[in-house]
């Protein structure tokens, strides 16, 4: 296949462009009904909860998918809702943590429960078998090129 010939190919990206898109506004649209909250909010949340309750801001950072400064903003606003709280580092002046909550720790594990439960149904009982087959394949034929 030439670079310059997509036909093989297109009609299939753009496809898997809108079911991503579609799909993740359903994940979205599932956290803020169900526990009020944004994906980034559960994110850094969920984050901060694995790692035992706190990492350095430049961790947290590497660790989800937004810019120091939208980080910075986000974090600003769970500090005002109680669900997050920045530490000053002892060691370093320049740096700081960013430590959850007992709220925002209960907030996080019931917003998993519910959203690993809505994400197994989404994922496991609705799609058919050999669409996962048919994605795993082409996922493992990726991964061998």
């Amino acid at each position: 296949m030439r670079a310059g010939d997509d036909s093989r190919w297109m009609a299939t990206w753009m496809l898997l462009v809108r079911t991503h898109t579609r799909f993740w506004d359903a994940v979205e649209e599932q956290m803020r009904r169900e526990h009020g909250l944004t994906m980034a909010r559960y994110d850094v949340l969920a984050q901060l909860d694995a790692a035992g309750g706190r990492l350095g801001l430049g961790e947290l950072a590497s660790a989800i998918a937004l810019s120091p400064s939208g980080l910075s903003k986000l974090l600003d606003r769970m500090d005002a809702s109680g669900l997050i709280q920045r530490e000053p580092d002892p060691n370093d002046q320049r740096a700081a943590f960013a430590a959850i909550t007992p709220r925002g720790r209960t907030l996080v594990r019931s917003a998993r429960n519910g959203h690993h439960g809505w994400l197994v149904e989404m994922l496991l009982i609705r799609l058919r078998e050999w669409v996962m087959g048919s994605f795993i394949r082409a996922v493992g034929d990726t991964a061998r090129e």
